[in-house]
């Protein structure tokens, strides 16, 4: 089993829960509800979807195709389909790209395993939110305790990655994702319950046209296109996964994409009814999910237990996305170099220890990571799938490699590939340089 090489899922459902658990991540949970409610509410859902229609259906549609029709990883996938070109550096960009992505946000997965232990502890039990605060920079100056739930972090990949596709990522991700909607769900229903709840929803869905502007149009370009994570390695690497001939993968990029949307809107109902029952302000990202809500679980009846399975349930969407691009990346390594997963997986965590070791120690790296992976290597990445399967190898090979034989699914996927997405793409390119 060690050596077994581009091992495919037992099934259909499998890969979909790899594929939703990939790309439902943080980005989901603690990004997409505040940039809804501040860019227009239903407004920004509509160019939302939109968005998602026109670009990342498309582009992982391709994305994916290129692994499925080839049956390799990244790499070896552009030698076999590049035509004597030299595309296959690209493979090795969405394989730094991945690695990176696993490697720095470690931070991320050592705060939300701290915030478990410590609600459930009632280490926030009386603090106000100042004192909150504080006690997250006293966290982020003590790495220490850091890198302890950094390492739990790593063992817990570790175990799951080990074991293979099937037996681990695949197996793990069928369990843990149903999880998160149950948890997704209580919290949902727990925070719709309280006096004042409806605020939130005001904020998440009242169509605010003082709010939405073309800087707004942009931000929700780049949310769905790192939601789905296009250029990223996984979805190419997990479409040579696919052992079914005759899947449509069509089909199964739009139920990735409509589960995507659905994670971030969930997102949204599970903080802001509790957030605006209390009358605090909302805040994105760290501010919000590490800062706002502690203080607002000390003020929900029976809040230290909400606050834990917010975590746990916080946790596990991040924990889902890692083992998947870990299993990515692992694979690509192997399928690269002719190594056996363990090998492969030893040099891929020690790479990714100490990237984000250095991470823990010095935040300011890890945001500038952050940045250069992000705006840079992810975005160009994407260009280039976009501009290969477009262009270099076709989209009639790419679309009859995909399945896809309607008519009109056809043409919307050649215009959307070929023309709107590089486009698209340039105008989240030029976005990192130009406040619009």
């Amino acid at each position: 089993m060690e050596n077994k090489k581009n091992e495919g899922f037992s099934s259909i459902f499998g890969f979909l829960m790899v594929m939703i658990g990939f790309a439902v991540g943080v980005g989901s949970l603690w990004r997409f509800p505040y940039v809804c409610g501040t860019n227009g509410g239903a407004l920004f859902i509509l160019t939302y979807i939109l968005v998602i229609l026109l670009v990342g259906i498309p582009l992982l549609t391709a994305e994916m195709s290129m692994g499925f029709v080839t049956q390799k990883t990244a790499i070896n996938a552009y030698k076999e389909l590049e035509q004597g070109k030299k595309w296959h550096f690209a493979g090795y960009l969405h394989l730094f790209a991945g690695l990176m992505v696993f490697s720095y946000t470690v931070p991320i997965y050592a705060w939300v395993l701290t915030y478990i232990y410590r609600t459930a502890a009632g280490f926030f039990t009386g603090m106000d939110a100042q004192q909150i605060a504080a006690s997250f920079d006293a966290l982020n100056a003590d790495p220490k305790t850091l890198l302890i739930t950094a390492v739990v972090n790593w063992v817990l990949i570790t175990l799951v990655v080990s074991r293979g596709l099937q037996g681990g990522v695949e197996k793990i991700s069928k369990i843990i994702l149903p999880a998160l909607a149950v948890i997704m769900i209580v919290c949902i229903i727990i925070g719709l319950r309280i006096p004042g709840a409806t605020k939130g929803l005001s904020f998440l869905f009242e169509p605010n046209i003082d709010n939405f502007s073309f800087s707004s149009f942009i931000t929700a370009l780049g949310q769905a296109f790192f939601a789905i994570g296009i250029g990223m390695l996984a979805s190419m690497v997990f479409g040579s996964c696919i052992k079914k001939k005759d899947e449509v993968l069509l089909k199964d990029a739009s139920i990735i994409s409509f589960a995507i949307i659905c994670a971030g809107i969930a997102a949204g109902l599970m903080i802001f009814p509790i957030v605006f029952a209390y009358d605090l302000e909302p805040a994105a990202g760290v501010g919000l999910s590490l800062i706002t809500l502690p203080n607002a679980f000390n003020s929900v009846a029976g809040g230290r237990l909400i606050g834990t399975v917010f975590y746990i349930g916080f946790y596990i969407a991040a924990f889902s996305s890692a083992i998947s691009i870990c299993e990515s990346v692992t694979s690509t390594v192997m399928d690269t170099l002719n190594w056996s997963r363990k090998k492969a997986l030893t040099l891929v965590l020690t790479l990714a220890v100490i990237i984000g070791c250095i991470c823990i120690t010095n935040l300011d790296i890890f945001d500038w990571l952050d940045v250069f992976t992000s705006n840079y290597v992810i975005v160009i990445g994407a260009f280039l799938i976009s501009v290969f399967t477009g262009w270099v190898w076709g989209m009639d090979n790419c679309l009859d490699a995909a399945n896809i034989h309607h008519p009109l699914a056809r043409i919307w996927l050649k215009l959307c590939v070929k023309y709107v997405c590089p486009i698209a793409i340039a105008v989240i390119f030029i976005g990192n340089f130009v406040t619009f």
